[in-house]
């Protein structure tokens, strides 16, 4: 356990030393260079990066590093009211000026752009006709204090069983003949699976899509924990934004990829699934061996079979 900060002012360094807890600090330089913090940080190889009040945006090294394993506050309900400059009072008064009914917290893991990591927790509060930024804090701050301990000892402290799905598509030509690969990790044990599938015809998202719905679809027990790495924006933040469940309120009119959409959310509800968005290409181990079983898969004309549903399909 360890306490790192780049306010050497800062009161929870004394507070925390009072209690024999490691602490540190350090300066821009040494948190963005590659062969500084996130060296200190790998040695301590720890369980849970936990950010409170830290408005510097984490570097892509230290993320990759780290995959759902960094967590943070938000001080609304994302995506609300998030980006850069969004903290502390300007948060708050955006809130009002915006006159809001109810705002609240986030919580939710970390990635390479503010406050889009997927989301873990929100618990919300009422707005009053006379509220001021002051007194919204004031809420806010109650719920921080309510649930932030409690999440964290969740994610600490899993009771059931969590499962690491990576995945990634391709199509060469988008559209033309497309591949995809996925791994199955169970966290804690030394097991994993892969699998990787060619089709005929076919685009990236598609590709995409359904490798995360056969990676869920191969989980035998249910329901489970499942953080799905992607690097597919069209994914992520459908998911995670709960875009999808409006589409299908309004039965996925003018929607593409509309039979895969449903068999996502048949399966996605079998289990407990959080939606974690990694940079494509950017050295992340699991998701450059997903994006080569995909591209092998999609160059194996002999294994190939026809993406059923694809409306696009070559002319006979």
């Amino acid at each position: 356990m360890g306490v790192y900060s780049n306010n050497p002012s800062a009161f929870v360094l004394e507070r925390t030393k009072q209690h024999g807890v490691f602490t540190s600090t350090f300066d821009r330089s040494h948190f963005t260079n590659p062969a500084g913090l996130l060296v200190e940080l790998l040695e301590k190889k720890p369980d849970l990066i936990i950010l409170a009040g830290f408005l510097w945006k984490i570097p892509s090294a230290i993320i990759v590093a780290f995959p759902s394993k960094i967590i943070n506050i938000h001080p609304s309900l994302l995506p609300k009211y998030g980006g850069k400059g969004m903290y502390g009072g300007r948060v708050h008064q955006a809130v009002i000026d915006a006159m809001d009914t109810e705002s609240g917290i986030t919580i939710h893991y970390v990635n390479e752009e503010y406050d889009e990591g997927a989301i873990i927790f929100q618990s919300k509060v009422s707005l009053s006709s006379s509220e001021t930024a002051e007194s919204l804090a004031q809420k806010v701050h109650s719920l921080e204090h309510e649930h932030f301990p409690k999440q964290i000892e969740k994610l600490l402290l899993p009771t059931g069983k969590r499962v690491n799905l990576y995945t990634d598509g391709a199509a060469s030509g988008n559209p033309g003949p497309g591949g995809y690969g996925l791994i199955l990790e169970w966290e804690g044990t030394p097991y994993k699976k892969t699998f990787a599938q060619g089709f005929i015809h076919t685009t990236n998202n598609r590709m995409e899509l359904r490798a995360v719905i056969k990676g869920l679809q191969m989980l035998k027990e249910a329901p489970l924990d499942v953080v799905v790495f992607t690097d597919s924006k069209y994914i992520s933040e459908a998911v995670e934004k709960k875009w999808v469940f409006g589409w299908e309120k309004k039965g996925f009119k003018d929607k593409k990829n509309v039979d895969l959409w449903i068999a996502f959310l048949k399966v996605y509800r079998k289990h407990k699934v959080r939606m974690q968005w990694i940079k494509g290409h950017n050295q992340h181990p699991e998701n450059e061996w997903c994006d080569k079983m995909a591209v092998k898969a999609s160059k194996n004309k002999e294994s190939h079979i026809e993406d059923v549903g694809y409306k696009h399909k070559l002319k006979e």
